[in-house]
């Protein structure tokens, strides 16, 4: 049996860790500085209005495709399923509100490889939370738009166990992303009295891990763990929402760097240094919601 092209072995120059971590920090400090003035800026009274109840809870329901791919190197394809919790608490004198979210996703992906074959029925599936700090800072008319800042984290699990089609080795793949999140909301009121509800974020990559383990394979490899330091990720939502329930698209978008390089052992026998490639990650779907006490 032979290794899996989900590492692969890294033999360019790279930066130094402590030079990598520190440019790092200093984007961290100054993204986190930037999002804070922009949320400090924006704070300004305006009218309450019934978009911002004193306090929201919701169910949703998701359906979608999920796409994660190592260009050049190999793909997985499936379908994935989800239920997300979200509570919104609001403070509409002050036009502040805070969300917090919690969200499961999971189903089975298709492996594909040009190298190491295919591996179908995986399975596959992750949760994330997340904090959001906002603030409904403009009001035209019908519509108003608001800004948010906040923490988010989302693990992944990947069972790709057994062999491929050409006897390759599969393995676990956990994969932790922490991020720091901006995002925008748009709400416009309809003639019918629903609201369309839509937003865009960014998510800024402050650490990723990738754990891998080799030892799956069970024929002495050692397991090991990746660090990722640069990436960004998108989410787009758009909703058509009424009194007790809504419904929309969403498109959710992760782009990572190559992670640093690692020493892997097979039997205590050094074989070489590994890296996670260079991937990114698409989920196109619909999601469906309830309101509830």
């Amino acid at each position: 049996m032979q290794l899996n092209e989900r590492s692969t072995v890294c033999k360019q120059y790279s930066m130094p860790a402590k030079w990598r971590a520190s440019l790092k920090s200093i984007r961290v400090v100054r993204l986190a500085t930037g999002a804070t003035l922009l949320y400090l800026f924006t704070i300004q009274s305006v009218h309450a209005d019934s978009d911002y109840s004193e306090r929201i809870n919701e169910i949703g329901l998701t359906l979608g495709t999920y796409s994660y791919r190592e260009p050049g190197l190999m793909s997985l394809q499936g379908v994935k399923a989800g239920v997300n919790l979200r509570s919104t608490i609001a403070n509409p004198e002050r036009s502040t509100f805070i969300i917090s979210e919690v969200r499961f996703a999971g189903g089975t992906v298709d492996y594909q490889s040009n190298g190491t074959g295919r591996i179908s029925g995986e399975p596959d599936w992750y949760v994330e939370g997340r904090l959001l700090l906002g603030n409904k800072w403009s009001r035209r008319g019908l519509s108003n738009l608001s800004s948010y800042v906040g923490l988010g984290y989302r693990y992944l699990m990947n069972d790709g166990r057994g062999l491929s089609s050409t006897g390759h080795f599969g393995y676990r793949r956990e994969s932790n992303y922490l991020y720091f999140p901006i995002g925008f909301i748009h709400r416009g009121k309809l003639n019918t009295g629903a609201k369309l509800v839509s937003s865009i974020e960014y998510d800024y990559l402050i650490r990723g891990t990738q754990n891998s383990r080799f030892s799956d394979g069970g024929v002495g490899h050692s397991d090991f763990t990746n660090s990722q330091s640069e990436g960004y990720g998108w989410k787009l939502h758009m909703q058509y929402v009424t009194e007790k329930w809504s419904v929309g698209p969403y498109l959710h978008y992760w782009e990572i760097s190559d992670s640093d390089a690692v020493a892997v052992y097979r039997n205590g026998t050094y074989i070489g240094h590994f890296h996670e490639p260079h991937n990114n990650t698409v989920e196109l779907g619909i999601e469906l919601r309830q309101t509830f006490e």
